[in-house]
């Protein structure tokens, strides 16, 4: 086997941090797995969430898996209500309950969010799962997180 083996620590990538902070709501850092690692056919992010911390509501082109390292936290699915330009009007249809160990699965195109409980840390590693062989998006919404979300542009 004389294929090259690499190791990287997981701590925040403050370049990343700083291109990905609009899509958080309070203290939350990025490491990109996939890149340190030259993983391909896949997209291996590892996410830290401090006291509360969460994503803004968005929905991936392709699945994604969440396995929980530490932590408390929760994941919220939304609804879509009804569209009007990039406005879209959401009703939470369902949330679960993260803690260390739990490992889900959230189909392509699901409007959702996750991160901290309010008091709590949480860390995971999200396999942003590609579509039909090419890397799928990620798609941004700026929200309420009760009744609207407008597309991030």
């Amino acid at each position: 086997m004389n294929k090259k083996i690499i190791v990287s620590k997981l701590g925040p990538d403050k370049q990343l941090v700083q291109s990905k902070k609009q899509y958080f709501v309070g203290n939350a850092w990025l490491n990109d797995i996939s890149l340190k690692l030259k993983i391909t056919g896949q997209k291996v992010y590892f996410a830290n969430f401090s006291n509360g911390a969460r994503t803004k509501v968005h929905y991936h082109q392709g699945g994604q898996i969440l396995v929980v390292t530490t932590g408390k936290g929760m994941l919220v699915f939304y609804k879509k209500v009804s569209m009007q330009n990039n406005m879209v009007k959401i009703k939470k249809s369902s949330q679960v309950p993260l803690g260390k160990g739990d490992v889900v699965f959230i189909p392509k195109n699901t409007l959702h969010w996750h991160g901290a409980l309010k008091g709590n840390n949480l860390a995971h590693i999200a396999f942003n799962l590609f579509a039909n062989g090419k890397e799928s998006k990620t798609i941004w919404y700026d929200s309420d997180f009760m009744s609207y979300a407008t597309k991030i542009k």
